[in-house]
């Protein structure tokens, strides 16, 4: 009588590995591609979200704000006396360390006025270009502080 063998054998399970080993080294550069343009878009995002963040405190607190952008840093504050006391309302992000991109802009804040308009206006507007190792991303800001929808020209 014939034994019933359990299990698979030793050549069985190096074809297994050989195929899978072969199938993630095939997909790994997608992946590493994946995860640079999540870090971008997440990148440009935090930046959409200053611009609009400082717009919006601006009209509710019926102060001027400013989104500042410099050294790879992001940041907004809004004018909370008639001293000119600057409270930050978005703490400094940076987007170096944070997202592994380069922030490259034509201007090193935007002021808002308690209207929600750039003042003063921004010459032909802005475009904010993120660079990460090997893809590019931009926002781009309409001459009255508006953020433009996704489209605009790097």
């Amino acid at each position: 009588m014939r034994q019933l063998r359990k299990g698979f054998t030793l050549t069985e399970m190096m074809i297994v590995v050989v195929i899978v080993g072969g199938l993630t080294l095939y997909s790994l550069p997608r992946f590493t591609g994946l995860h640079e343009r999540s870090r971008l878009a997440s990148a440009r995002q935090e930046i959409e979200a200053a611009i609009a963040t400082a717009r919006a405190a601006a009209i509710q607190k019926g102060r001027t704000s400013q989104v500042h952008m410099g050294g790879n840093k992001v940041w907004v504050t809004v004018t909370s006396s008639a001293t000119g006391t600057q409270t930050t309302v978005i703490p400094a992000i940076p987007l170096d360390s944070v997202y592994g991109v380069t922030m490259s802009v034509p201007y090193a804040s935007i002021t808002f006025d308690v209207r929600g308009f750039a003042s003063p206006r921004l010459p032909g507007g802005g475009v904010f270009q993120l660079v990460g190792p090997t893809r590019r991303d931009s926002v781009c800001v309409t001459s009255s502080g508006q953020l433009m929808p996704r489209g605009c020209a790097l």
